[in-house]
């Protein structure tokens, strides 16, 4: 019989974005407890380690702006959580902010929360007595993790240091992917005839620079990476925002010339409405009534599974009319009422006359509505955000069929959940409405279509009011994030991965059908454990994180207060297992 080899007592996490931190900080409160034993050494590795991670680092841009409010997010596990580990700390960023005169309703620039992991992850190393937990930080990026699936790791830096250790905590946000067929068509375009193709993209990764100087670029996406993007033109273009009460949107845009049109549009057609400013505080969460936690868990069971227009959709609107009624909102108290806020330009993304004008009224009301939440929009935003959190239960448990799934909630629910329930600050909504009425930006509407025309050498884009309807652009912004896609990863540690087989892309079961269903996250065994194609599962390997979202659901968002955040939660279980295989 083999004796098992004696611990190295390292350990590795890669990422020091939220995930990576909020680990680090529960390795800490681990090395804080009497059952501790001995000295651990933990390596955290990241370009951006101390700043922040890849999305927030504290070096960015204060044009992008967080889209939760400060009292939305924390680092710290409270009662909800169920942390078995000591909670030395519980500051929020709220708190953190506070001093620099944010509120708990406000939304602080990216950087601000940036700042806030930064100091999380210092006083972690100041609480680490160096003789139970030592932290030593690399500004670098893992390129590759070796090892059995049962045995030390290794980790090769892209400095050319590797480093042994008993297990890696792998805490990854959103990566990069190489081009689709579609994004491909439009870059051959752009080396072929002297356009402007920016793929999908963190805004941070993005050069926007290229598009100044540019007579028309069409925009793809009209969510937060379409708001980010509005912001990051006009700083690098060097125009300004100047308040202007006679204006539409509140402010006047002053132009240095540089600045293309922008011909915005998506599937839907749906920009994202503005959050509702309800500074100082915070309304309380909406309990729904009707689509209750009971019913869910009722729904979820159903063997046939669930078409969301025949089960789930007619309780949404019942809780909607429940809602509004009690409130004593009639006039907005009906199915058909309902329906004609949730989806104004119709739920199937069909072309509709008057697109940009008809679009951009509907973000005007959207506005004002934010500015000044009048009672019956806040309840709405309200009802509507529990409903999708119920809504996305639904998803996470597998209860609707293959069909319903792909038709209905990726056909169009999450975009009109979206809009409402994700929207940007009401800052970003008047500068995009500042654009439109400086003549810098048109709405194409629904169902805007994008091609390349070889005889122009340029982009052709249909627009939403129909086949007529047709403009030529010299660029193209596809403004949404990358997918979450396994197999096409760029990640030079997940390629490598790829390449020996010992990670595979993950699939759902259907409900009803029985056929399994690419998810394109990475299939992990008891939550972490990634898995081979030839089935080992690497239990030294310790995914959290985006990429294995599908078996994390919850844990790809921001920590809010009080939720029993699941992205906290994963981070004490992995920095308990990290612990033990470290003999700690």
């Amino acid at each position: 019989m083999t004796t098992p080899a004696a611990p190295l007592r390292t350990v590795a996490v890669i990422g020091a974005g939220p995930r990576g931190t909020a680990i680090i900080e529960r390795l800490t409160a681990a090395s804080l407890a009497d059952s501790w034993q001995g000295t651990l050494t933990v390596h955290l590795i990241d370009p951006a380690v101390g700043l922040g991670g890849a999305v927030w680092r504290c070096d960015q841009s204060p044009v992008l702006l967080m889209n939760t409010t400060t009292a939305q997010t924390t680092m710290y596990p409270d009662p909800t959580c169920r942390p078995v580990l000591p909670v030395p700390h519980r500051e929020t960023l709220a708190e953190h902010l506070a001093p620099r005169g944010l509120g708990p309703a406000d939304f602080a620039p990216r950087a601000e929360h940036g700042r806030y992991l930064a100091a999380v992850l210092e006083r972690a190393e100041r609480d680490a007595d160096p003789a139970r937990l030592r932290i030593i930080r690399h500004a670098a990026e893992a390129v590759d993790v070796t090892g059995e699936a049962d045995g030390p790791q290794e980790i090769r830096l892209s400095t050319g240091e590797v480093l042994a250790a008993d297990a890696v905590a792998l805490a990854l946000g959103h990566l990069g992917t190489a081009p689709g067929p579609r994004s491909q068509i439009m870059e051959h375009a752009a080396q072929r005839y002297g356009l402007v193709h920016i793929a999908p993209a963190n805004p941070l990764e993005v050069d926007y620079r290229r598009l100044l100087g540019r007579e028309r670029v069409a925009v793809q996406g009209m969510g937060l990476n379409f708001y980010d993007a509005i912001g990051m033109i006009t700083e690098a273009a060097g125009g300004r925002f100047e308040e202007d009460a006679n204006a539409p949107s509140g402010l006047r845009y002053a132009p240095v010339g540089a600045e293309p049109q922008l011909l915005v549009g998506s599937r839907s057609g749906m920009v994202y409405r503005p959050k509702p400013d309800v500074s100082p505080y915070l309304p309380d969460p909406y309990v729904p009534r009707i689509l209750t936690s009971e019913r869910v868990m009722e729904l979820s069971v159903r063997e046939a599974g669930l078409d969301h227009e025949a089960d789930v959709m007619p309780l949404i609107l019942a809780e909607l009319v429940r809602a509004l009624g009690a409130a004593g909102y009639r006039e907005l108290a009906s199915e058909k009422a309902v329906l004609r806020i949730l989806f104004p330009l119709g739920r199937r993304g069909g072309a509709i006359e008057d697109a940009h004008v008809r679009t951009r009224d509907l973000l005007r009301a959207a506005l004002a509505d934010a500015a000044a939440p009048s009672p019956a929009w806040l309840l709405i935003f309200r009802v509507l955000t529990a409903c999708r959190i119920q809504v996305n239960q639904l998803v996470d448990l597998g209860a609707y069929t293959s069909e319903s799934l792909s038709r209905d909630i990726d056909g169009h629910l999450r975009n009109a959940f979206a809009s409402w329930a994700s929207g940007p600050p009401v800052l970003r909504a008047r500068q995009v409405l500042a654009l439109e009425e400086a003549g810098l930006l048109r709405f194409t509407g629904p169902g805007m279509r994008l091609d390349v025309d070889d005889a122009a050498g340029a982009y052709r884009v249909t627009t939403g009011s129909g086949p007529e309807d047709v403009a030529l652009c010299d660029g193209v912004l596809e403004a949404h994030l990358p997918p979450v896609e396994l197999n096409a990863y760029t990640a030079p540690l997940l390629q490598a991965w790829r390449s020996r087989g010992e990670v595979r892309a993950d699939s759902k079961t259907s409900r009803g059908t029985g056929r399994p269903l690419p998810t394109g996250s990475i299939a992990v065994d008891g939550l972490y454990c990634p898995i081979a194609k030839d089935g080992r599962v690497f239990t030294r390997r310790l995914m959290v994180g985006v990429p294995v979202s599908t078996a994390q659901p919850g844990s790809a968002i921001t920590a809010e207060p009080g939720t029993g955040a699941q992205l906290l939660h994963h981070a004490e279980v992995v920095a308990r297992r990290l612990a033990a295989f470290g003999g700690a």
